[in-house]
């Protein structure tokens, strides 16, 4: 009897092996969008919040129109899948994924990805919430900047430190570039991983702006000059 089970516990894995190799084999099917806020619609923006479990990569430019580009690469089948949706609501323009809570039935991968280019007359707060993906941030305007993942690498790199910076991150490293000859206010922890600050000279405990926050439970946080 114990055998009998075996061979069909064997049998089954097998079964699954093969299934799953004949999926990922299957060829990758990416599907693009573009959305673009105008001018007009983002005079008043308060807030740009993006949450969801997609990458995410900001850029800025001297275009008047915030341009959002979504990306989604699908191997397999899946039920129930991921949507980008986006939509300014009280002045706040959101990015997020619209099953967030809902349970999928997966036999295949799937990869979401963002990139916002933000005018550099924007200045609000910019918010980030990615749970297994990368953050990756080019010279941000944001005054107020929060990064939060679960398990992804953040990067941060700034021509100019325009107000505070907060990162935390529970499995991921974290990657800060900042200007040379700039002035900031530094709390930097990791419990299990190692700090690396090559800036450490301009490190200022006075500064009441520039406030710069970074935490991680398990992974390196990097400081180095841009």
């Amino acid at each position: 009897m114990i055998k009998r089970i075996f061979q069909v516990l064997v049998a089954v894995l097998i079964l699954g092996l093969l299934v799953g190799k004949i999926i990922f084999s299957l060829p990758a099917k990416t599907t693009n969008e573009q959305r673009i806020f105008t001018s007009k619609e983002i005079s008043n923006l308060q807030e740009i919040s993006l949450d969801g479990n997609f990458d995410v990569n900001v850029t800025t430019s001297d275009s008047k129109d915030l341009k959002c580009s979504f990306s989604k690469t699908k191997t397999g089948y899946i039920y129930n899948e991921y949507e980008l949706e986006s939509r300014i609501e009280n002045n706040v323009l959101y990015v997020t994924t619209n099953i967030e809570n809902k349970m999928n039935f997966v036999l295949g991968g799937e990869t979401l990805s963002v990139n916002i280019d933000i005018p550099k007359s924007y200045k609000n707060k910019l918010s980030i919430k990615s749970k297994l993906s990368k953050i990756n941030i080019l010279n941000s305007n944001s005054e107020d900047i929060e990064c939060s993942t679960t398990d992804g690498e953040t990067k941060i790199s700034l021509d100019k430190i325009c107000g505070n910076i907060t990162v935390n991150t529970h499995l991921g490293d974290i990657d800060l570039k900042l200007p040379k000859d700039e002035k900031f206010n530094l709390s930097a922890k990791s419990r299990l991983g190692k700090v690396t600050n090559n800036l450490d000279l301009n490190v200022d405990s006075s500064i009441s702006e520039k406030n710069i926050n970074l935490l991680s439970s398990d992974g390196n946080i990097t400081i180095n000059g841009n």
